[in-house]
């Protein structure tokens, strides 16, 4: 059998697979999420005190609550453009309403280790799409990527408040730069692996290996790639501001010293966050925010209770959002009756890759029809 041939059926084997993977059943790691997050708030009240942290409730204005998720939703909606443009420009022209259900209830799937139960969008976009999974799996970690080089960023704006978190964000940087010089150098690497298709273990992961490569490449584009950072300061920054907001009502003056100080927190607290491999971040987020915000001389009643807060009007709220999009979403994936292959397309640099993944450049586009009968069936 030729490589070709090998690889080929390789392809038709990714194509195929998918019916039988488990992704979507994210239920019981949510509930044990639930768990570890209540034993965290427990542990915010006895060190803010209870009463202390109950008679800032008291006083708080909730009537900037709407404010508050604004900014969130803000956050979350400027994440969904991204999502949605880096779909397209992988050649999985999804209708809108399909795209904002899917990204909606991946942010459930963030109560996970390292936020990686994510990929399950992945998984959602195959079902609904066809879209083999080694091409979209790349939106979801250069989604991540861009994200943490937007927080990075906005951390480093702060970093003179914090001067011993330098050395933390030198190392994300680092490792964030590394992942980004490993999509960029596609042609090289895929002219490589191209010669190891021989090998019986590689030929077989190869087609993906390639696919998700390439889609990378494509996503890590100068103009992309500023582009999506350009989104990630604006939405981060955001979910920055409904911390400085908070922390205006627990009695902190509001000025831009305290928006700049209230950005720089939330970043470098969500950058610890993913970095822990923690399910949500949870517990190192929540400590990194406590202790950031005793470090700017704040009471440590006031720091646990508006770590409380935030991660209620950011975290907990994406996940309330998340569930609701699964309730609506799950009798959807039910009522689907067949899966249609859409292959992606892309343009690939290097002519051998071209052949060897079976994709051609000259294949037309998939209908981008908001009326298609498989999505009518399942989002109605």
């Amino acid at each position: 059998m030729t490589n070709r041939s090998k690889l080929n059926g390789a392809l038709k084997m990714e194509n195929e697979i998918g019916p039988g993977l488990q992704g979507t059943r994210l239920g019981p790691r949510i509930s044990l999420s639930l768990l570890l997050g209540i034993a965290v708030l427990a542990a915010l009240l006895v060190f803010g005190d209870v009463q202390a942290m109950a008679h800032h409730l008291r006083g708080f204005p909730w009537k900037w609550v709407p404010a508050i998720l604004g900014f969130t939703l803000l956050n979350y909606g400027l994440r969904f453009l991204k999502w949605h443009l880096y779909l397209r420009w992988v050649g999985t022209p999804l209708p809108w309403t399909a795209s904002a259900v899917i990204f909606t209830a991946g942010l459930a799937a963030v109560l996970t280790p390292g936020k990686l139960g994510e990929t399950v969008k992945s998984l959602l976009v195959w079902r609904w799409w066809g879209t083999p999974i080694s091409v979209t799996l790349p939106v979801v970690f250069v989604e991540r990527l861009t994200d943490g080089l937007a927080m990075v960023l906005l951390a480093g704006l702060g970093i003179s408040a914090y001067p011993a978190g330098l050395p933390v964000l030198s190392v994300i940087l680092l490792g964030l730069s590394v992942l980004l010089l490993a999509a960029w150098i596609w042609p090289q690497a895929a002219s490589f692996l191209v010669r190891l298709a021989g090998w019986p273990i590689l030929s077989r992961i190869l087609p993906s290996m390639l696919r998700f490569w390439a889609s990378a490449h494509r996503l890590v584009q100068p103009p992309n790639l500023l582009f999506a950072i350009g989104l990630g300061l604006i939405s981060w920054g955001a979910e920055g501001l409904a911390l400085a907001l908070i922390l205006h009502g627990l009695g902190i003056p509001l000025d831009l010293s305290l928006a700049q100080r209230a950005i720089f927190i939330l970043a470098f607290a969500t950058l610890a966050g993913a970095i822990s491999f923690l399910p949500g971040g949870l517990g190192a987020a929540e400590a990194s925010l406590v202790g950031l915000l005793l470090v700017q001389g704040w009471p440590r009643d006031v720091a646990a209770t508006a770590t409380a807060l935030i991660r209620l009007a950011t975290l907990w709220f994406g996940v309330a959002l998340g569930v609701m999009a699964w309730a609506w979403l799950v009798p959807s994936l039910g009522r689907i009756a067949e899966i249609r292959t859409r292959p992606a397309v892309l343009d690939f640099p290097a002519p051998s890759v071209e052949k060897v993944v079976g994709l051609s450049k000259d294949r037309p586009e998939p209908e981008a029809n908001g009326d298609d009968p498989q999505f009518g069936s399942a989002l109605s």
